[in-house]
């Protein structure tokens, strides 16, 4: 098929619409979509009423731009069998436990409670529940307990100490003519805490402020850009951030955000 001069010009300038449509999509969106992961791995702890219980909580939440996914599984095994038993959670800044659910182990003393939640309206998926509205978002919750029916205490999970840590977040704080950044990784062994920002006050001290607390103070260069790296020394400490903010030196809002 021959193609004409007209035609390879159109051709041409379509190509070049399309090139520029991408430049200008990829410089409206420069940093990519906000992102959270966050995983945790709990093992349960034996309060003594039953020597031979006990249990893990896998706590999970992904969330990139608009979508959202949360599961919660709590597995407990070596309960008494075919007995009731109840979910007691503490949840954010709650100082009273909160009974969520009720459940009765099988044949062996076993259960598994297996909560999912996809934000959007989705089925939940084969032997998964709703989860609870007391327990959402997952990543506050900060105890989970089994109870008996005397009510005594049978096992619980302390969540802000897990055996196992994944937790990644990328963060666009862009306000107000300053381009942020905010990028924290996150295991049991490590925390990488990393804040960009430009368009700031040339050489002049900010704040850097966690849960309304300062905990640094640092200085931008002479292009008004501020680069803060690393931080806590024990990186479970990440867990009780709920907010990160930048103030000048005048203990002014310059960007904040809250945590997870």
């Amino acid at each position: 098929m021959k193609m004409t001069m007209k035609s390879i010009k159109f051709t041409r300038v379509f190509t070049l619409i399309l090139a520029l449509a991408a430049t200008a999509s990829r410089a409206a969106d420069k940093d990519g979509t906000d992102i959270l992961h966050f995983f945790t791995r709990t093992a349960m702890t034996n309060a003594g009423v039953i020597t031979n219980a006990s249990g893990s909580v896998d706590v999970r939440k992904n969330q990139q731009g608009n979508a959202s996914h949360q599961d919660l599984a709590i597995t407990v095994k070596g309960l008494d069998a075919n007995t009731t038993y109840q979910l007691l959670a503490l949840v954010n800044e709650d100082t009273n436990l909160t009974q969520v659910a009720g459940f009765t182990t099988d044949i062996k003393g076993r259960a598994a409670l297996r909560y999912r939640d996809f934000g959007n309206g989705q089925g939940m998926g084969h032997g998964r529940l709703a989860l609870p509205s007391a327990l959402n978002p997952v990543n506050l919750i900060r105890k989970l307990a089994i109870f008996n029916s005397s009510p005594q205490a049978v096992l619980s999970a302390d969540l802000t100490t897990p055996n196992r840590l994944q937790y990644l977040i990328k963060r666009d704080l862009d306000t107000n003519g300053v381009d942020s950044l905010l990028r924290i990784k996150a295991t049991v062994k490590e925390t990488q805490f990393r804040l960009t920002a430009s368009g700031l006050l040339r050489t002049n001290d900010y704040l850097l402020v966690l849960n309304g607390s300062v905990v640094q103070t640092n200085t931008t260069n002479a292009k008004g850009q501020l680069a803060i790296k690393s931080l806590m020394q024990s990186p479970g400490d990440i867990l009780d951030v709920r907010t990160v903010a930048l103030r000048d030196s005048a203990s002014n809002s310059v960007l904040t955000t809250t945590l997870p």
